[in-house]
């Protein structure tokens, strides 16, 4: 930044010296003054192309940085903060690019049994134990990803939801029984 406000004032005044010498050169008739001024403009035009090229640059690498699609990994410390150990291993997910139209981040992951506990005492969730024998394996509000599929963790599963009190943020999670593998599904409006 610091770089662009230099070369910003240094491009200003490179055209202010610009002006006063062709308005010297012109008013004293001076052809030396007149072929300083055509270097001084030429100068200008130079320092502000470099300038812009500059801003353009750093503007490009902060949008690229800030639309670059988050690792899985990444996505998991966002939704379950800072991992207390290693024994995470991210399957599959799915990010939240745009909000309303990608309405929720899906997660598969393995884990130890430490780390869901960690996991689920972060909010007050609801515990139910399902089959999955019956199942469809469709879940509500669910895109069709071919890898999300908790009927996978065994014929009996848990899941466990929690909501916040408006709804806008509405978090599910299916795990097996011993609870090393997981999906989530996290619905943030």
């Amino acid at each position: 930044m610091k770089e662009l406000i230099v070369f910003t004032i240094i491009s200003g005044l490179a055209f202010l010296i610009f002006l006063v010498t062709l308005i010297l050169g012109l008013t004293k008739k001076n052809k030396n003054l007149k072929l300083t001024a055509l270097f001084l403009f030429f100068a200008f035009i130079g320092l502000t192309g470099w300038t812009a090229f500059k801003f353009v640059s750093k503007s490009y690498n902060k949008v690229a940085e800030t639309l670059r699609a988050r690792t899985g990994d990444e996505i998991y410390d966002a939704l379950f903060d800072k991992r207390q150990t290693d024994c995470i291993k991210v399957l599959n997910y799915q990010d939240q690019v745009v909000p309303k139209i990608d309405y929720a981040i899906w997660l598969n992951f393995e884990t130890c049994p430490s780390e869901l506990k960690r996991i689920l005492s972060r909010h007050d969730f609801t515990a139910e134990k399902l089959s999955t024998a019956k199942w469809d394996g469709k879940i509500p509000y669910g895109e069709t990803l071919d890898w999300f599929n908790p009927t996978k963790l065994g014929d009996t599963i848990m899941v466990y939801e929690y909501s916040t009190n408006n709804s806008r943020n509405i978090q599910t999670i299916w795990t097996n029984l011993d609870s090393t593998k997981v999906f989530v599904r996290d619905i943030l409006d």
